[in-house]
């Protein structure tokens, strides 16, 4: 008997702190003195509080304040665009009214782009932005609502600036920090089954058969998960190369 190997390294962020959110409940619930690791589990346990603050970090970089007001600027702006365009639907000018109908056939295309994701919302706005200034362009001089798209355009790039702002100055940096700490408490993990591997064979199972059994459950499901996720891949490449 003894803990089989994990391959950690391969693990995405969330299922690698996951795996060792498991590992360390388990010791807990075993009791890192059972099994004489007390030592190696205190170092574990620093590793592992230092990859939960820069999973954090990555996720939290995404979603700064710069970037929440800029995406209720522009959507304050594409609200005000639309509402706009529906009431040229009204206006007194025949030419108007014709060229709001066109438009809408173009705005309904596209429904309530504010409440999307932040990403798809960038897109869609971003080819709304090309057909309005395009195909449409003459509708959106006639009803006036120029001004708008241009603003709409603004706040939209303003938005996708700031969010490549800080991935290129932050995320970059969190990232490499991420993958530092998975490195230390993939480190800390590894002696502490190195150390229970070495003890099974100087003492035997007993002590450790419990905790062996339920960590190599959790082992196997991970190997699984990246199984699949390998077999998937060769599938997707081999279809890609028949075509």
């Amino acid at each position: 008997m003894k803990i089989k190997y994990a391959d950690n390294a391969r693990y995405r962020n969330d299922e690698h702190f996951q795996f060792h959110t498991e590992v360390k409940d388990l010791i807990d619930a075993t009791g890192a003195e059972k099994i004489k690791i007390t030592d190696l589990f205190a170092v574990y346990l620093v590793c592992y509080a230092n990859e939960d603050e820069a999973i954090k970090k990555i996720v939290k970089s995404a979603f700064t304040a710069d970037i929440e007001e800029a995406d209720r600027q522009r959507d304050a702006t594409f609200r005000g665009f639309a509402d706009t365009s529906r009431a040229a639907l009204k206006h007194y000018d025949a030419e108007v009214v014709a060229a709001a109908k066109r438009l809408k056939v173009l705005l309904d295309t596209y429904g309530n782009l504010a409440p999307k994701p932040m990403n798809e919302e960038t897109a869609a706005i971003y080819n709304l932005i090309r057909e309005l200034m395009g195909t449409w362009a003459q509708d959106v001089q006639t009803t006036g609502l120029a001004g708008w798209v241009n603003k709409l355009d603004a706040d939209n790039k303003a938005f996708d600036a700031l969010v490549k702002a800080r991935y290129d100055e932050t995320a970059s940096r969190t990232q490499l920090t991420a993958k530092q700490t998975r490195a230390a408490t993939d480190k800390a993990y590894t002696a502490m089954t190195e150390r229970i591997n070495a003890l099974i064979v100087v003492e035997g199972e007993e002590i450790y058969s419990e905790f062996v059994n339920m960590i190599n459950v959790f082992i196997d499901k991970y190997n699984t998960t990246l199984a699949q996720r390998s077999g998937r891949k060769a599938a997707k490449k081999t279809m890609n190369n028949e075509q």
